[in-house]
């Protein structure tokens, strides 16, 4: 499943219940797991006895848990409860729409057309990087995940803000105000071109 080893499918049908009940949880994300999750189940374990990875330091053991929805799709206050509930390094694909999130370096990444897990490394701390990496970047290379994953959401971040300025400038009809808003735009851009090149540099 995944694209990953049959060695580490399993089919472990984990109670809705143990990821909140002893969570101090909100009453409407409760009810999201009684009325909107159908199945939570752990269909991938990877660790040195299912795959050809040595131990990691960081990394002992890799679960992939679907989320079987009863309706549309898998609420995102679902998968942060747990990602939270679970020490473990995790991957949670949205059965339904096929999203998958994982918990990087800075909080919740997510990827909205990934359909296959490649294990790269020698280690299950280099294989879990590279994971980080493909939910994230798209992209094998675990290097500095951690690094480049905050720098592409500084990009992102930055690229709204451009937006919102972009739009602000076009309707601000006082003089003043539209060119503050130039000079602030201007200094996004810079800080956005800035920060690219370093991406690309990277």
């Amino acid at each position: 499943m995944f694209g990953l080893p049959s060695t580490t499918e399993v089919e472990q049908v984990l109670p809705k219940a143990g990821f909140y009940r002893n969570m101090d949880l909100d009453a409407r994300i409760k009810k999201q797991f009684v009325s909107n999750v159908g199945r939570i189940v752990i269909t991938n374990v990877i660790r040195p006895d299912t795959c050809n990875l040595a131990d990691g330091f960081r990394a002992h053991e890799i679960f992939v848990i679907v989320v079987e929805p009863k309706g549309g799709g898998v609420s995102e206050a679902v998968v942060r409860t747990i990602l939270r509930a679970t020490p473990n390094r995790i991957v949670v694909v949205d059965g339904a729409t096929g999203v998958v999130w994982a918990k990087g370096p800075s909080g919740t990444i997510r990827s909205d057309g990934l359909e296959e897990f490649r294990l790269n490394g020698r280690n299950l701390d280099e294989a879990w990087d590279s994971i980080l990496a493909q939910v994230a970047l798209r992209e094998d290379d675990g290097v500095n995940v951690a690094e480049r994953i905050k720098r592409s959401e500084a990009i992102e971040a930055l690229e709204r803000e451009v937006t919102t300025l972009e739009r602000k400038c076009r309707r601000e009809r006082q003089i003043a105000r539209r060119n503050e808003l130039f000079a602030k735009l201007r200094n996004k851009r810079r800080e956005l071109d800035a920060l690219r090149k370093g991406e690309a540099h990277g």
